[in-house]
């Protein structure tokens, strides 16, 4: 009875004049997503991605934020150059030309990512938390896989040196781990691709925001997908979603309408509900971070016993909070087998959530998604939407260093979690002949294979 006394803890359970209350209180036992409740503090990428990454690579570093001083910067530099008085206001410029673009540090190396703050707003809490996530769910503890891009040679221009020499020191900080890892197979391909882009820094520093932005949005979306299936979820492989190219129209028959972000937004609308449902089934397990597969794996190896408890902890506690939130606890039953008795407290749990909250909780995916992976189709509502620029660096990550055939480019997509219906690869295999990536293989009739971008 520990796991339901430490769960009453948690959610601040207390009687006052005879009518007990709650709080709803998530990632204390679980944390598989880095979502806020509150509208302010939720990320919308007004700065784009970029306030994201800065965080991401400070927290990767172990340091801390550090303003910058832009003029008392570009004087430092240039007092380190031999040049005569009447030329040195000419110097300044050249250098504030070189580092500012539109009020913004331009990134001509990626050590500047440390320097670009979180927006100054009750967003910043939204983009650090997406920043932590990123960090402990895909990167975890595979940091030193980035120490290469951040190193500053002898062959870079000499004014990106100069000016790197004179930044600011970044104050250590001890970073805490606090999400989930991902599902692994979309950590372990995250990781692939990310070693393989940084074989090329240039392409790699063209995409990176759209890189990290994506393995996100399919993080997040799998998660929420997954967590709607129970027990019955597949932990090794994507659960498709279809995706229409920027370009091409599209109608309600297309899979990328039936099966594509309706299918997301869907699930997203119980998602709130599944956090509170594992954060209170961990309680009563007695672990961390496991989701309903895990929970049921582990209830399968215990004994006759155990398996009698944890069943009645669930009963005692889908009594006691629908008595607390709904009022009365009339037609709570008590279950025989698990998957019933996580499924009716997931019911309660849906019930006494506030509807306003839990949609407000699941925009979080909106908005990433606005800013690179959704588009607009009238009538039709939102589609998942891939840019010629996503689907270039897709086909970069697919391919490596070796062509494979049009076939394979297609299952490595959908590896991706990037689902195209037959119309949408016949588009795609348009531009890729217009951009001369296909290659014909004579003694193999009509195989066609991609070529290598990177």
């Amino acid at each position: 009875m520990h796991g339901l006394e430490d769960l009453r803890k948690s959610l601040n359970v207390k009687e006052t004049n005879g009518k007990k209350t709650l709080k709803h209180t998530i990632n204390k036992k679980t944390a598989f997503l880095p979502f806020q409740t509150r509208n302010p503090e939720r990320a919308k990428f007004k700065n784009g991605f970029s306030p994201v990454l800065g965080q991401l690579f400070r927290n990767i570093a172990g340091v801390k934020s550090a303003s910058i001083e832009r003029d008392s910067l570009i004087r430092s530099i240039c007092d380190t150059v031999m040049a005569d008085d009447e030329d040195k206001p000419h110097l300044e410029r050249i250098v504030d030309t070189f580092i500012y673009q539109s009020g913004n540090m331009r990134i001509f190396h990626p050590i500047i990512y440390k320097y670009i703050p979180l927006s100054e707003s009750k967003e910043s809490v939204g983009e650090s938390e997406i920043a932590q996530y990123i960090y402990d769910s895909l990167i975890g503890e595979n940091e030193d896989i980035l120490s290469d891009f951040f190193a500053v040679s002898s062959s870079e221009h000499v004014l990106s040196r100069l000016i790197i020499e004179h930044l600011p020191a970044l104050e250590k900080s001890e970073i805490k781990r606090k999400y989930s890892p991902a599902l692994p197979f979309i950590r372990e391909l995250f990781l692939e691709d990310l070693k393989i882009l940084l074989t090329n820094r240039e392409f790699f520093m063209n995409h990176i925001n759209l890189f990290f932005a994506y393995y996100y949005f399919y993080s997040i979306t799998q998660m929420t997908m997954k967590l709607n299936q129970f027990e019955k979820m597949d932990p090794d492989h994507p659960t498709p979603v279809y995706y229409n190219l920027d370009w091409e129209k599209t109608n309600r028959s297309r899979r990328a309408v039936t099966t594509g972000y309706k299918q997301i937004t869907a699930n997203a609308r119980k998602l709130l509900t599944h956090v509170n449902t594992l954060e209170h089934l961990n309680f009563i397990f007695g672990t961390e971070n496991k989701n309903y597969l895990e929970l049921q794996a582990i209830f399968n190896e215990l004994g006759q016993e155990k398996q009698a408890q944890i069943l009645e902890d669930i009963y005692t506690w889908t009594q006691e909070y629908t008595e607390i939130v709904l009022g009365n606890n009339e037609e709570i039953r008590k279950m025989s087998t698990l998957e019933d008795a996580i499924r009716q407290l997931q019911h309660q749990l849906n019930e006494g959530l506030p509807l306003e909250t839990r949609y407000r909780y699941a925009l979080a995916i909106n908005e990433i998604g606005k800013l690179y992976f959704i588009k607009s189709r009238g009538s039709l509502g939102n589609t998942l939407n891939v840019s010629q620029d996503f689907l270039i660096l897709l086909t970069a990550v697919s391919v490596k260093k070796e062509k494979i055939s049009l076939k394979q480019l297609f299952k490595e997509f959908e590896r991706r979690g990037v689902f195209f219906d037959r119309y949408s690869q016949e588009e795609i295999i348009e531009l890729f002949n217009k951009l001369n990536l296909i290659e014909k293989r004579s003694d193999s009739g009509d195989a066609q294979y991609v070529k290598p971008i990177l």
